[in-house]
């Protein structure tokens, strides 16, 4: 039992029973840190606040705000290959492929190609272009026709007046690939030109975009469209037929 004041206590000890002691007066405790323990507490602080930016930098601004903010980023490609021939006709396959190289879903809007046969003359004539910052001259054999073997144009859920229900969504590093046959008369062309046209949106766009389909000189198809936040990509690539 303890006392306070000046009150004496008993204590049992090894002397015997009934001892009496002063009993001594509390003591007070004070817990200084030292300013380098000040400094550790200020460091580790701003090391969490730190890393709490950096996670947040990382994880939501580069893989969400940032990509959420980006255009859609599509590469589409078209290539030209023989499948077989005979005396008439030159058997060719075309492939198109469409490959999102975006960190968002896109839709294809809506997509197009063109597939042309050139033909040229049998001799070459000079041609010289000078100008003051430019010249170009040389041998060139000229074009003596060309003619639009096949055009294809499609409109997709995604633009306005485009087909109900149909879409090509494709996720980020996501790859389609679509086949077409064309047959031709041996020995019309020379060359085969093929043109690919798409227009892909974010579907985080939330609403329907207006494309027109347009025609060129000589009856091939184009895309265009109205809305500022969406742009029209092509590509092109020949295939020579000869010999």
């Amino acid at each position: 039992m303890r006392f306070r004041g000046n009150e004496a206590r008993k204590e049992t000890s090894a002397r015997g029973e009934g001892a009496e002691v002063d009993a001594e007066p509390p003591r007070k405790i004070q817990i200084v840190e030292d300013q380098w323990a000040s400094f550790r507490h200020i460091i580790e602080a701003v090391a969490i606040i730190a890393a709490g930016l950096w996670a947040f930098y990382t994880f939501i601004y580069q893989e969400r705000i940032k990509p959420a903010a980006e255009p859609a980023a599509l590469s589409e490609t078209i290539s030209i290959h023989r499948l077989g021939r005979d005396a008439k006709r030159d058997i060719l396959g075309i492939t198109l492929t469409y490959h999102n190289a975006g960190k968002t879903e896109i839709d294809i809007a809506a997509d197009a190609y063109n597939i042309v046969g050139v033909r040229y003359g049998s001799a070459s004539k000079r041609f010289a272009a000078r100008k003051s910052n430019r010249e170009d001259a040389g041998d060139d054999v000229p074009t003596t026709s060309i003619h639009l073997i096949r055009a294809f144009a499609e409109l997709r859920d995604a633009a306005v007046g485009g087909q109900p229900g149909f879409h090509i969504i494709l996720q980020p590093g996501d790859t389609q690939t679509d086949d077409e046959l064309v047959t031709v008369p041996r020995g019309a062309y020379d060359l085969i030109n093929a043109q690919i046209i798409a227009v892909p949106v974010k579907t985080s766009l939330g609403h329907r975009v207006p494309i027109t389909i347009k025609h060129n000189r000589i009856g091939g198809v184009l895309l265009a469209s109205d809305d500022p936040g969406v742009d029209e990509d092509d590509t092109e690539t020949s295939f020579a037929l000869v010999p």
